[in-house]
Order: C-alpha cells, then structure tokens, then sequence
C-alpha cells in the first residue's frame, strides 16, 4: 500500500509532518484503538492486573502505530526494514514504562483508572512521539536524514 504525499497537503500550513500536532492527530486513531481493546480486556478478564491488560493491548496497538506514523506523520524516507527494529525498543520501553505507571496510578486512585489512562496515554506519548522523531524516523522537515 502507498500513500500519496499530496493527500494530505492542505494539512501542512496547520500539523506539519514531525510536529507534535501532526503526530497527536495520528495518536488519537492509534489511542482510540488502544482503549477501545483496552476496554474490551477489562470487561472479559475482571480479575486480571490491570497492568498485565495494558501492556498487552499496548503491545498489540504498537506495529499498527508504527506504519500510521510513518505514513502520516513522518514519512517514508528510511526504509521500513530500518524504522521497524528501530521503533521496537520505544515500544517496548513505553509499553513496560507507562504499565507500571497505569498500575501505580490503579492503586492510588482506582475510581480515575480511565482519565488516569487518557492523561498516562498522553504522558508516554510525548515521549514516544521524541524518540520516533529522533531515533526512529530521523525526521527533519527539510528532507535530509542520516541514514
């Protein structure tokens, strides 16, 4: 599947490609995803660890991520064999980071759990969204990267 570059050019003035705006646009279809099987795990597994229920729908909505962001938020200069790998280990790094966080916040204020979800969603996104900038993507607005 390719995806043509002008399809979202009327967007560039308001999120360009790289920006946080850009990239929470695309977060919020990767995020809707994630709680809506989040959700789901909730509901039919009532005694598991909350933790263990967020790090497997984080770990499932992760790869689907990966290519939203590289088809709309950065950009498909570095080869997928290369940005794949790479954005494992962010992956991993926030799936095992933000599970220990929704696990702590589950046990201060478990009447919040799905605010306290949304806001620890954001919070690791922030993160996310530098490292695939940087480490990933490689991504500068005026074409160039190291490869």
């Amino acid at each position: 599947m390719t995806t043509d570059p002008e399809r979202f050019a009327w967007l560039e003035p308001y999120a360009p490609r790289g920006s946080i705006l850009r990239f929470g646009l695309a977060g919020g279809f990767n995020s809707a995803v994630f709680f809506l099987m989040w959700e789901a795990l909730m509901l039919l597994f009532t005694a598991a660890d909350v933790r263990v229920l967020w790090g497997l729908a984080w770990g499932c909505t992760g790869i689907m991520a990966h290519f939203v962001h590289r088809a709309f938020t950065f950009d498909k200069r570095r080869p997928v064999k290369v940005t794949l790998p790479t954005s494992v280990p962010v992956y991993i790094g926030s799936l095992v980071g933000s599970s220990l966080t929704i696990g702590w916040m589950a046990e201060q204020a478990p009447d919040w759990l799905r605010l306290l979800g949304v806001m620890n969603t954001l919070a690791w996104g922030l993160f996310i969204w530098a490292t695939m900038r940087v480490v990933v993507f490689r991504y500068t607005p005026n074409g160039t990267h190291s490869a």
